[in-house]
């Protein structure tokens, strides 16, 4: 595909802008964009909201490259991966993200849950651009498919070859954008609840689980026949699902 967007010459010396890493970066400012003007809604520090969000974005990347040193671990025998290029593990970043974000709230004392909630649409289609960013860079890509909307990708991870294939980053970015316009039709009636980023977990990992099946990058180890991330999406779902019962039934006691 196109893993370098531009060359920037300085000094006579040629860097690289990579697609990914470019993307990423727009991926960055539309979430900051987001949780900036959610703060603003509900009566919360702006400037502690983005620290809130550098934070959520520190271990968020830290748990993601964590998640995938473990699974290189198991699937090889040996974590070297993690220094040889490495890569990430997207559901990593969940609890690191969590983390990130309980740390603002203990050490700023703003409403996080709440900041996050109304700015789950923005930060939805702040991941679809990041999933951009892995459609264009060649990694994630898909499984062999002669349809006629498969990509060849030409210079990737994937390796120069004439074969199709589907372009899995790209329907995740549709399906993300899909569910970021849903929440956007439909805030949240009690913002801070928890039950907006519950729906927001479920509704990713339903995602995800669906269309692992047409990866077709075995880096992201494949155990018992699902891969690492099917795992973990089903064990999110679950656990979202229970949460969603046991939050309803808490607002009907208030």
């Amino acid at each position: 595909m196109h893993p370098v967007l531009f060359v920037l010459e300085v000094g006579g010396v040629a860097r690289p802008i990579g697609s990914y890493g470019a993307l990423a970066a727009v991926a960055i400012l539309v979430a900051g964009a987001g949780a900036w003007r959610a703060a603003r809604r509900c009566g919360e520090d702006e400037a502690l909201t983005l620290a809130a969000l550098a934070l959520a974005v520190l271990g968020g990347g830290l748990g993601a490259w964590l998640t995938f040193g473990a699974v290189e671990w198991v699937r090889t025998g040996s974590p070297a991966a993690m220094w040889q290029g490495g890569g990430l593990v997207f559901f990593g970043s969940v609890p690191g993200a969590a983390l990130g974000l309980w740390l603002a709230r203990r050490w700023f004392g703003l409403d996080v849950l709440k900041i996050a909630e109304l700015s789950a649409p923005t930060t939805l289609a702040a991941h679809a651009i990041g999933r951009l960013g892995c459609f264009f860079g060649g990694c994630c890509y898909g499984r062999p498919f002669d349809g006629p909307w498969a990509v060849v990708y030409e210079r990737s991870l994937a390796g120069a070859s004439p074969v199709g294939r589907h372009p899995s980053p790209l329907y995740e970015a549709v399906a993300l954008l899909a569910l970021a316009a849903l929440f956007a039709a439909r805030p949240p009636a009690r913002p801070g609840s928890g039950r907006r980023a519950l729906a927001w977990l479920a509704g990713y990992s339903a995602i995800r689980f669906a269309l692992e099946g047409l990866r077709g990058d075995a880096v992201r180890g494949v155990f018992f026949g699902l891969s690492t991330s099917q795992w973990i999406a089903a064990a999110c779902l679950i656990a979202a699902l229970a949460l969603w019962r046991r939050t309803r039934g808490l607002l009907q006691v208030e």
